[in-house]
């Protein structure tokens, strides 16, 4: 699915996402990744397709204001402490993966500092 994008080109912008793979600017991304308006794309340790409170503390949140969080294909609920721990860190969002891209592409071209860090496809195991 293509991305509408912004005519900011200061920005990072994520131009393609399908269930196998995300295009941010000109990297092709085939596993889970964050990426931020101060930070490239960047391999992210969520690689159990599950996003844990270990993957979340290793995000560079203290950097940003907002975190976008991508649960692949399908919408998944977090567990409990990482909702706990983000709650008392930061302001976020938890979408698929589609959702917070685009979401993404929006918030950065306001000018905000916006995180994403997201997984890829749908084998995600987060509970419902």
């Amino acid at each position: 699915m293509k991305i509408a994008s912004q005519d900011n080109l200061d920005i990072v912008k994520i131009s393609r996402v399908t269930a196998m793979c995300v295009d941010v600017g000109e990297t092709q991304v085939t596993q889970p990744f964050f990426v931020g308006v101060n930070h490239p794309v960047n391999s992210w340790v969520a690689t159990t397709n599950k996003i844990t409170i270990d993957a979340i503390e290793r995000l560079p949140l203290e950097e940003y204001e907002l975190l976008l969080l991508g649960t692949g294909n399908k919408y998944t609920v977090l567990e409990n402490d990482c909702m706990s721990f983000l709650s008392n860190a930061i302001p976020f969002e938890v979408m698929t993966t589609v959702s917070a891209c685009r979401t993404f592409n929006i918030v950065a071209g306001e000018g905000r500092k916006v995180l994403l860090a997201a997984l890829i496809g749908s084998e995600n195991t987060n509970q419902e």
